[in-house]
């Protein structure tokens, strides 16, 4: 006696015949439920009524049950019991889209919120280079004294020259020229998008460190919140980062290099973004590969804890990290000498 299910029941089989029958419901939706519910590894509730009579099953998930065999079931025909091809393709159809729908976690959300951050900065850049090559025209020694977004709050809040300099008691002497009223007017329309960007970045960037406490604390609090988003976005998702080797995790962002690298024969990358880390981008730079590839093998183990155990093994990853850098700050005091690399010409 063989315990096997298809996608309308689950069957008692032997000989080739059917000796037991337990039918799902002639409902898609139901049918759906059902075979979601065997993707996720569970025992249904029609296996469990006629499982006592199984000796051997056909699907290792069933193994409490008796032993696994391989059985040909093409001779159960599912209109036999009155289920036709629509049916299946209408459950097919709805099993797919709740699958789409799970698939989309708060780790994904992460990636677009790094995204949206990185444009962010990219754009308030951008602005902010054409606001002070416009506004330095009119009052060139304003970035002297005011810095980031202090420069266009003060823009746009009083505009000309003599207004800023009355506002914030400034005395001194420009060389900016005079300006006309709807230039200054266009001016501080620059200035107010340049402020709401800031304010946008500032805003994206708290969302990302806290969404990351509660998605990936681990990561979070040994690389950073946003270079641990960026490394998730990279990777597609936490249980994808968290299943890549060390390598792999080394060198996210570098795929260009990589890819350089190999059709090429131009020196391998040694990092990708964690070369943002304080850690790696504040090294010599013949210690970077060496902690880069540290903090990338601790970070494998606080994306598996964050993925998997969900336990808060950071304090135990940052005193093991703290002390392999500091060994290899003391083996690589001073660069090697390096060999003549041949590079290799790619072919054509």
């Amino acid at each position: 006696m063989i315990l096997v299910t298809k996608w309308f029941g689950s069957f008692i089989c032997d000989d080739g015949k059917v000796r037991k029958v337990a039918l799902f419901p002639k409902d898609a939706a139901e049918i759906a439920s059902r075979l979601g519910r065997i993707m996720k590894g569970e025992v249904l509730d029609e296996e469990t009524g006629i499982a006592s009579s199984a000796k051997q099953v056909a699907d290792r998930r069933l193994s409490d049950f008796g032993k696994v065999v391989k059985l040909d079931s093409s001779f159960i025909k599912p209109e036999s019991y009155g289920f036709t091809i629509d049916i299946y393709r209408e459950a097919t159809i709805i099993l797919a889209k709740d699958s789409v729908r799970s698939s989309i976690g708060p780790d994904v959300h992460l990636g677009q919120a790094v995204r949206a951050y990185d444009d962010l900065v990219f754009t308030t850049n951008i602005l902010s280079e054409r606001l002070r090559e416009w506004y330095g025209l009119h009052f060139p020694e304003l970035e002297v004294v005011m810095s980031g977004d202090a420069y266009p709050k003060a823009i746009a809040e009083y505009g000309s020259r003599h207004d800023i300099m009355t506002a914030l008691k400034l005395g001194m002497d420009s060389i900016g020229s005079e300006i006309a009223p709807q230039d200054l007017e266009s001016l501080k329309v620059l200035a107010n998008a340049l402020v709401e960007s800031y304010s946008a970045r500032a805003k994206v960037e708290r969302y990302v460190e806290a969404r990351m406490r509660e998605v990936a604390p681990n990561i979070s609090a040994l690389v950073g919140p946003v270079i641990g988003a960026r490394l998730i976005m990279l990777s597609g998702s936490l249980l994808r980062l968290a299943s890549f080797p060390s390598s792999t995790v080394q060198l996210l962002g570098a795929e260009k290099a990589m890819f350089r690298h190999l059709k090429k024969g131009s020196a391998p990358p040694k990092h990708g973004v964690l070369f943002q880390h304080p850690l790696v981008h504040n090294a010599p730079m013949w210690q970077r590969g060496a902690i880069a590839r540290v903090i990338a093998a601790k970070a494998c183990l606080a994306a598996r804890a964050d993925a998997y155990s969900k336990s808060d093994i950071s304090s135990i990853l940052k005193e093991q990290l703290d002390k392999r850098i500091a060994e290899i700050r003391k083996q690589r005091a001073a660069p090697s000498k390096k060999k003549p690399v041949k590079v290799r010409r790619g072919r054509r």
